[in-house]
């Protein structure tokens, strides 16, 4: 049998002929996406967010759009080399400052990708500040609203499913810090809870929730949906059983060489704060 060989002048025609169709595939794919880019936009539906941080706090709102319910969705990812299922987040912020402050964003219920709607499903509310003058002294956590469809509401009470605000009491949780620049010295963690009414969290830890909730699509358009941020006054240790509160302040325990629980009697331990030596937090001193 006679085998095809290309001659020394057709083979490099052959390899340049193929890679001018790669190319030609790769700009056709790259067309595509920035004809894309050019026809997405927000649907005219909306609704308006309005948010509170306490002083000290930014304030950051995502806002999650997937395709909906029967739309692919696809678009051409040119370092994965193919399509992919789109999904889109519009982001809102405003930036730390000493006051309390209220920002106003709105939030379209629709995204439009070349011919293909994707829904708001999910709207995260996050505050971030700072508690210290150190660049490590930050924390911050996050809430949400869930954005279901109308089918899914059977069930919910008007109060858990059609809410239009949403409250969250922030604490600051100490502890003895384990970062080896700050060794024996406090850290915190910010820890957001929903409240009631009248700014209440349940005492039981096991049984307190992110502050938001849950609303139907339905509801949402032309609404305002209000999310507020409060700092509690009080701050708690971040763990239980390490601190032992007295009438100076709080006082942690040595613990042991098994464990870091406070023993009985218990023994206390010397810590730093602000470059002092300290016995109690958070006068530092008895």
């Amino acid at each position: 049998m006679s085998k095809f060989k290309l001659s020394p002048h057709t083979k490099p025609l052959l390899l340049l002929t193929l890679s001018l169709l790669g190319a030609c595939t790769s700009a056709d794919q790259i067309v595509k996406s920035s004809v894309e880019s050019v026809t997405n936009h927000y649907g005219a539906d909306s609704f308006n967010l309005i948010a509170t941080a306490p002083a000290n706090f930014g304030l950051t709102s995502k806002s999650q759009y997937s395709p909906q319910a029967g739309q692919q969705c696809k678009t051409y990812l040119a370092g994965l080399g193919g399509e992919v299922t789109s999904q889109h987040q519009k982001t809102d912020s405003i930036d730390v400052k000493s006051i309390e402050q209220t920002a106003k964003f709105n939030i379209p219920l629709n995204y439009h990708v070349a011919g293909c709607t994707m829904e708001l499903t999910r709207v995260d509310v996050a505050i971030d500040g700072h508690y210290g003058t150190s660049p490590l002294d930050i924390g911050g956590d996050v809430g949400g609203i869930s954005v279901i469809a109308d089918t899914l509401t059977g069930g919910l009470t008007s109060s858990s499913s059609a809410s239009s605000e949403f409250r969250g009491l922030c604490t600051w949780m100490f502890q003895l810090s384990v970062a080896r620049i700050q060794q024996d010295g406090i850290s915190k963690i910010l820890s957001c809870n929903a409240a009631d009414s009248d700014w209440s969290v349940s005492s039981d830890y096991f049984e307190r929730n992110k502050p938001g909730g849950t609303i139907p699509r339905s509801s949402l358009k032309n609404k305002d949906v209000k999310f507020t941020f409060r700092l509690s006054k009080d701050e708690e240790p971040s763990m239980d059983n390490r601190w032992i509160k007295t009438d100076k302040g709080w006082k942690p325990c040595q613990g042991s060489a098994t464990s870091n629980r406070c023993q009985t009697p218990p023994v206390f331990k010397k810590f730093k704060m602000n470059g002092r030596e300290c016995t109690v937090y958070p006068t530092c001193t008895e």
